[in-house]
């Protein structure tokens, strides 16, 4: 089983009139431009076919507004069913300080969702409030057993729009006190695994797994060898960002890199199985 543990859809009224939804400062940060990929259930459904993907995680948006992130959870609850399983989705819960967090988070166990994310700070970056905030978050996660999907970036290299400074410092002081739910960190978790060479952080991190979302952009190919060699690619995530790229350019770097089967089929779909609850 091949399964994304990363992508992005919008239902069809936001993609037509995007500018509609721009009153949400982060949806405009990153969606203003006449450039940007968004696509709906069906195109994501046609491509899954054409590439043989059996299944897909389709994360929130990072909402501010909460109309919004109700209008878009509704909608992942009804593809659900559309996609017969297939589109599984996190929610989304209100990035503000005001939001009552738990209230968002148990109506998404409610809806039957599989997780909350993707949770970023495009606009604000890792600052003391959105510090309180997703610790708020993480608790209520907890507490429902849910697990989190957190946006990371990388603290160097080139700027590209959605990159924001990450405290990994801070990020570090915080995950790991959250250690009884999966915590996924995007984009390789902005490189936060080298660390796990440090046998202190590997011990804090066994429930912290890394997608594989835009490394394209980011990272050689050899970032795969590497991470299997430094934290075991039982905590590894096939996740491509989709649409933003393709899913075949990370199945043909996951299967020239990766020599071992294992290794491949834990990458591209056994550990999301086990995660999503697909395994049992």
């Amino acid at each position: 089983m091949i399964i994304d543990s990363h992508t992005h859809i919008f239902k069809p009224g936001i993609i037509h009139k995007k500018e509609y939804y721009f009153d949400d400062k982060t949806f405009s940060f990153l969606y203003s431009n006449k450039n940007s990929k968004m696509i709906d259930h069906e195109l994501m459904l046609n491509s899954m076919n054409a590439e043989g993907i059996d299944c897909v995680v389709a994360m929130g948006f990072p909402w501010e507004k909460e109309k919004y992130c109700d209008e878009q959870n509704i909608y992942f609850k009804d593809i659900m069913a559309l996609s017969c399983g297939r589109i599984i989705p996190f929610g989304s819960v209100p990035l503000k300080k005001e939001s009552k967090i738990d209230r968002w988070v148990k109506e998404i166990k409610d809806m039957g969702f599989a997780g909350i994310g993707e949770i970023a700070f495009y606009t604000g970056g890792m600052n003391k409030n959105n510090e309180v905030l997703l610790r708020k978050i993480l608790e209520s996660a907890a507490c429902h057993s849910m697990p989190v999907n957190l946006h990371v970036n990388e603290p160097v290299g080139h700027y590209y729009p959605g990159k924001y400074n990450t405290d990994l410092t801070a990020l570090y002081s915080i995950i790991k006190d959250y250690p009884d739910i999966p915590i996924i960190l995007a984009h390789w978790g902005g490189g936060l695994f080298f660390y796990e060479l440090m046998p202190e952080i590997n011990d804090a991190f066994t429930n912290i797994y890394y997608d594989t979302a835009a490394s394209p952009f980011l990272y050689k190919d050899d970032i795969y060898d590497i991470a299997v060699k430094i934290i075991g690619s039982e905590r590894i995530l096939f996740g491509s960002d989709f649409p933003l790229i393709n899913f075949k350019r990370y199945i043909d770097s996951i299967s020239k890199s990766v020599g071992k089967k294992e290794n491949r089929e834990n990458i591209l779909g056994r550990n999301a199985a086990k995660i999503l609850g697909l395994d049992k």
